[in-house]
């Protein structure tokens, strides 16, 4: 809900209220109270989906028992480390019990095995539940937001709303969107990745006979669709028919609804068999090889140290390379991910503005796949199915589903290897896309109404990466237009080249410059 009676224009204007928006605000209100600021601040802050402040991984859409895909200690930085280990001691008895009551077998087995962990205080290497995270960080904003506004200095406008369009009529902007026009001085763009890639169909959900098709699994949210799969799969059994899974994607969401599906007591006695279909057909890795790195060099990255004029080309292309060799070693992403980072790393400082850009847009990403990494506990699931002969990773991307006389559907997928695509020798009863977000470029029809009205008005222009916006060190897409959150891929800051903002320590490091820029305005200008 909105209130109809805000017709005076709003200090900031927060679209989207997910992790980068939500640590943007406590940065910027605990600057105010280090600096003892007394300035009036009115902020809006519209979102969306009905559940404020922990965008789709901390909140109720990805349900209360989805661990991290790194352990803690790996996910965030100090010094938010050791405050949310503080908070963790205080109210870990209230969260286990909420995991608990949502969870399966898998989730009672992981309570059983980190026990004695967890009642130590030993946090650092668990996986522990995303959720409790977007719960600390709904606290800790709470606290700073009653604190300024019992003061009188603050008041915060929750509006539950979907934004299609912004316009600029100066000296303010307009904020429009179900049946709500706001205006405010400043707006701040934290409306998360671009959808993913949809496949087959337009619609999230499509059901047949035989097929159950889903493009989005966190709309309307996680728990909702394992139960419509669940539902599926049970009435497929109950007509004596065999069941076969596809998940398209094998990175962090492929990973973590593989070990849901598999959290969640079955509806009978059956069998269920489960299939990854990824461009390089390779799992994310967890189990360091110590031998087999104590002999790994990255020997191409390492040989152009010496080189003093480099291209963002030539570096890939060696990080490339080694990530070859390692393969053919069967060393995997665990053992070579501070290996390569650590060797390319170096070599960014080398590159120009120009070059450190194509680096940002172009070659990060593409890296970064190959370099996934991921706790035992979802693997373990792979090795339990793989054991009884119920899991397949297949190496290809996705071309089509192709309906057989017979009612089933079949996979049409292009191996990287092959000039014609193959036909599944068996069919798919449910699909699940897990690919990443789509392009600005691909596909228009996928870009949400309110970026393409922004970009049509040339108050945003995507950059060469095709999945963020260009900005100024301001994090201006243009003047009084902020950015924050993963729409910054591609982009240098703080003479940093930016290409993947999903992880926290960047999002931190990035919601930080972005208020004290709203604290402290200086000049800048969006480069090309």
């Amino acid at each position: 809900m909105y209130n109809a009676n805000l017709s005076h224009p709003m200090d900031l204007c927060f679209i989207g209220s997910g992790i980068s928006s939500t640590f943007t605000l406590i940065h910027l209100l605990e600057n105010r109270i280090e600096n003892q600021t007394k300035t009036f601040l009115e902020i809006a802050i519209i979102e969306k989906y009905e559940e404020f402040h922990t965008g789709i991984p901390y909140g109720k859409r990805s349900g209360d028992s989805v661990l991290l895909i790194t352990s803690l200690k790996n996910f965030l930085p100090n010094p938010e480390y050791t405050k949310f280990i503080h908070w963790l001691h205080e109210n870990y008895p209230t969260l286990i019990n909420r995991m608990e009551s949502s969870g399966g077998d898998l989730t009672k087995q992981w309570l059983k095995k980190y026990k004695e962990s967890i009642d130590k205080g030993q946090w650092g290497d668990l996986f522990i539940p995303r959720h409790f995270f977007g719960i600390y960080l709904k606290d800790k904003l709470n606290q700073l937001i009653n604190q300024q506004s019992s003061k009188g200095v603050l008041k915060v406008h929750y509006i539950n709303t979907q934004v299609t369009d912004v316009t600029k009529n100066d000296p303010y902007f307009t904020i429009i969107g179900g049946g709500l026009q706001l205006q405010s001085k400043k707006v701040i763009l934290g409306i998360g990745s671009l959808p993913n890639h949809k496949i087959y169909t337009d619609k999230n959900i499509l059901t047949k006979d035989k097929l159950l098709l889903i493009n989005q699994i966190y709309n309307p949210n996680l728990d909702e669709n394992l139960e419509r799969i669940s539902n599926f799969t049970s009435s497929l059994h109950q007509s004596g028919s065999l069941c076969n899974i596809l998940i398209i994607g094998a990175n962090a969401s492929a990973l973590e609804l593989l070990y849901k599906l598999n959290d969640r007591p079955h509806k009978g006695d059956y069998t269920t068999n489960y299939f990854f279909l990824s461009t390089h057909g390779v799992l994310p890795d967890c189990e360091v090889d110590s031998k087999k790195q104590a002999d790994y060099n990255a020997i191409h990255l390492n040989n152009l140290q010496s080189e003093s004029d480099l291209t963002a080309a030539q570096i890939a292309e060696a990080a490339e390379l080694d990530l070859d060799a390692a393969e053919k070693i069967h060393l995997g992403a665990a053992s070579t991910v501070g290996i390569i980072s650590n060797a390319f790393g170096n070599l960014l400082s080398k590159l120009n503005s120009e070059e450190l850009k194509n680096f940002a847009c172009l070659y990060g990403n593409e890296i970064g796949r190959r370099q996934r990494c991921a706790g035992q506990h979802y693997l373990d699931v792979i090795d339990d199915l793989n054991s009884k002969g119920q899991f397949r990773h297949l190496k290809g991307r996705f071309r089509d589903l192709i309906k057989q006389n017979n009612g089933d559907y079949h996979l049409l997928y292009q191996c990287p290897e092959a000039d014609t695509p193959n036909t599944s020798s068996m069919p798919f009863h449910v699909v699940i896309n897990c690919i990443g977000s789509a392009k600005f470029g691909a596909n228009n029809n996928q870009v949400p109404t309110l970026l393409k009205n922004l970009i049509n008005k040339g108050l945003a222009r995507p950059n060469a990466s095709q999945i963020g916006l260009q900005v100024n060190s301001k994090l201006e897409c243009s003047e009084n237009i902020h950015v924050v959150g993963p729409l910054l891929a591609g982009n240098i800051i703080e003479s940093k080249a930016v290409w993947h903002v999903e992880h926290c320590g960047r999002i931190i490091w990035l919601s930080g410059v972005l208020a004290k820029t709203i604290v402290q305005p200086q000049q800048a200008t969006i480069t090309s």
